[in-house]
């Protein structure tokens, strides 16, 4: 998921830590609040990075949570768990720290505690970041050092029905479906409006949006949205059915990973392997397929735009 990501990672934090969603804030990243910026919210990556770190510092902040509760009640910090807001004894649930008087306590001891030291392989930005908000409370900062192999985003399967007019070249998409491997669905609303969203781009990206560059120059000849048209509420199907196979991805504490981009090209696909069905199995091997290729092909004339050498995208 892209846009609105931010709340969908913080929940990590907020998950870890046993907080209720209500009772959170988020903070946006300014650097005059010591909150730098980290990355944009894109739908391929940032589920799955961002619930790592987010999960990574507040397991930092649950050990000093349980440091803190030893330290001024007695015992191990093993033998303290979290709830309700509150860290206490697993044996004594009624001899604890409420997070406000454990982050208090952090002040008042200093150090780690609250953010006067922190470790030496975080990120120099970070590094800043908890410099400017030292003093200020219970700090919970650590780096993703959980292990991690392949690529985040994750793998969508698309299926798309058409019907073609072989007198205009006009396409008509009846059904579209699509099914995303991108483990724990962790914002649901938004996994639905990136799977629609995505679909309509790669409508886009196979049958309108026809990029022009004059060979010269390299400008673009490309002068207005007509001349490469977007898709519409008329282009698309009117229902997109999806759906999502939900195993946690085994390398993400909370089991997300990325939908980005692979919602545009699924579709894309989808739509040029139905127009090719359409057309007894020609491939025009470039995107996008316009109506006059069509009826060109057809007519068995040649078209303008030629096979595919580079893919620019």
């Amino acid at each position: 998921m892209g846009t609105y990501s931010y709340a969908g990672t913080c929940r990590a934090a907020a998950e870890a830590l046993q907080v209720p969603w209500e009772r959170c804030e988020i903070l946006r990243g300014r650097t005059d609040n010591h909150l730098p910026h980290s990355s944009g919210q894109g739908g391929s990556n940032t589920i799955f990075t961002h619930t790592r770190t987010n999960w990574v510092a507040a397991q930092d902040a649950i050990t000093k949570l349980k440091e803190i509760a030893a330290q001024d009640l007695g015992g191990a910090p093993e033998d303290y768990t979290i709830g309700d807001e509150r860290v206490f004894a697993s044996a004594e649930p009624a001899r604890g720290l409420t997070y406000a008087q454990a982050a208090a306590r952090a002040i008042e001891l200093g150090g780690k505690f609250s953010g006067e030291e922190y470790p030496d392989d975080i990120n120099p930005i970070t590094q800043r970041a908890v410099q400017g908000l030292a003093g200020s409370g219970l700090i919970g900062v650590a780096k993703d050092n959980i292990p991690g192999e392949g690529q985040p985003p994750g793998i969508l399967v698309g299926f798309c029905e058409i019907e073609l007019d072989k007198d205009t070249g006009k396409i008509e998409i009846l059904d579209y479906t699509a099914i995303a491997d991108c483990g724990t669905v962790v914002h649901p609303k938004n996994f639905e409006n990136a799977m629609r969203g995505g679909a309509v781009w790669g409508v886009g990206l196979a049958a309108f949006e026809r990029h022009v560059y004059d060979p010269q120059n390299g400008l673009p000849a490309n002068t207005g949205l007509y001349q490469s048209k977007p898709p519409t509420y008329l282009d698309v199907n009117v229902e997109t059915k999806m759906g999502a196979v939900n195993i946690p991805d085994p390398q993400n504490p909370t089991g997300g990973r990325g939908i980005g981009e692979p919602t545009q090209g699924a579709a894309a696909a989808a739509l040029a392997s139905a127009i090719s069905d359409a057309l007894d199995g020609h491939v025009f091997n470039t995107a996008p397929t316009t109506t006059d290729m069509i009826i060109n092909h057809l007519a068995g004339n040649d078209y303008s735009t030629k096979y595919l050498k580079t893919n620019t995208f």
